[in-house]
């Protein structure tokens, strides 16, 4: 074999090495989302930080109103609730002990509510209602609190022999009521948005459709979501008492938040490693963000809240709150056209991207027998190159060159 021949070989080896390797690459990429491959694949992105605002209605020392006294920049000391209303983000603050509500497009804060003239202790959940009242939930004095828009007490949501410690509440739409989880019975009361109990849904185990220390909870279209520490960490429950399904348990070990959008994916905040856990239906999609400081990383979720497109997380270790972008992207399904035809519907392309679903053993074999291939031609093109130029320095004519005698020197 000449020299040039090798040497295409050696060109044809290394590109056929370097498409199974990429080819095998691609595989292991869509192995390792393969849960999500046949399902709308749900992310999130950044889009604002908040971490407080300008202050309004404010007076200084001096008893100056803030139009003479200037605007004053508040930060948020430690957020731990949230909750959004279009342009409007609620949050509480349990470091200054505020409640503020918070505009997106001035920028503004606004305190609504003192917490320590009501709370007996820190907010531990906090719902708001498409007209700005709010729900409260005082764990230490076991109540609920409503108020309306501007501050003011509407009603309390308690129960001496049910109600010890609540640790979490939302307003069921669908029946109109409230719901109200108990962290000591480890169940979730139902009440008349007038302040009746009404009835119980589900009960302390670890059994499907029990609870065993819930940590938080929230209303969607499909039902009831539950997270608990322990026995199962995200349970699907109707509105009738009944359990519909659990969530993948070993995705989530901490869950201390959970929110629900419009078409039922679901994001749980996870304690353990600072990260928003994705499912979709009962199957989990993604895991997202993790510890730090910088955008896009957190130090404590405590809360989260969707609201039209966008899901809120309270970073409330790092002061702030983070705005995500929820965006649906819709999987891509890879397709071959051979001699100018495609395939022309959803069934063709299904069928031509199984037909060329690479087998990844056999392409690691593969791949190992054309590395060792081209490692041996190597070898030859050098041994090759070596003898040819041998053979030219053999080739070439001796140069004589007659010196002059000793007798001639003198």
């Amino acid at each position: 074999m000449s020299l040039r021949s090798k040497s295409n070989q050696l060109a044809a080896l290394i590109a056929l090495t370097s498409s199974l390797f990429m080819g095998g690459c691609t595989m292991l990429l869509k192995d390792s989302a393969s849960s999500a491959a046949n399902a709308t694949h749900q992310s999130l992105f950044g889009w604002r930080d908040i971490d407080g605002g300008i202050e309004s209605a404010w007076t200084d020392n001096a008893g100056l109103p803030s139009f003479i006294a200037g605007q004053r920049y508040v930060r948020f000391v430690r957020p731990v609730q949230v909750a959004a209303r279009g342009n409007f983000v609620f949050v509480v603050d349990a470091g200054t002990e505020l409640l503020y509500r918070y505009d997106l497009s001035r920028n503004e804060l606004k305190i609504v509510l003192h917490l320590k003239k009501y709370m007996a202790g820190e907010v531990t959940d906090l719902y708001v209602y498409p007209d700005h009242s709010f729900l409260l939930v005082d764990a230490d004095s076991a109540r609920v609190l409503h108020f309306n828009r501007n501050g003011g007490l509407i009603r309390v949501f308690q129960d001496s022999l049910n109600l010890i410690r609540p640790v979490a509440v939302t307003y069921d739409e669908e029946m109109g009521r409230v719901l109200i989880a108990d962290g000591s019975s480890d169940d979730v009361l139902v009440f008349s948005t007038t302040g009746q109990l009404q009835g119980v849904i589900g009960t302390r185990g670890v059994e499907e459709g029990q609870f065993l220390n819930i940590t938080a909870m929230t209303s969607g279209a499909d039902g009831i979501y539950v997270t608990a520490r322990l026995g199962h960490r995200l349970q699907l429950m109707g509105r009738d008492g009944s359990h519909l399904k659990s969530f993948q348990s070993d995705a989530v070990v901490f869950p201390l938040a959970v929110a629900v959008d419009r078409s039922g994916n679901t994001f749980v905040s996870d304690y353990l490693d600072n990260s928003i856990k994705v499912f979709q239906g009962e199957l989990f999609l993604e895991s997202i963000a993790g510890s730090g400081i910088t955008p896009g990383r957190f130090k404590r979720i405590s809360d989260l809240w969707y609201d039209e497109g966008f899901l809120y997380a309270v970073d409330s270790l790092n002061g702030r709150i983070q705005v995500l972008r929820v965006e649906v992207i819709e999987p891509e399904i890879e397709t071959f056209v051979e001699e100018g035809v495609a395939p022309t519907d959803a069934g063709d392309q299904a069928a031509a991207a199984e037909a060329l679903r690479l087998d990844i053993p056999a392409v690691e074999e593969e791949l190992e027998g054309a590395q060792s291939e081209l490692e041996k031609l190597e070898v030859e093109l050098e041994a090759e190159a070596a003898r040819t130029e041998l053979e030219a320095a053999k080739a070439e004519p001796v140069q004589v060159i007659d010196l002059p005698s000793s007798e001639t020197q003198e």
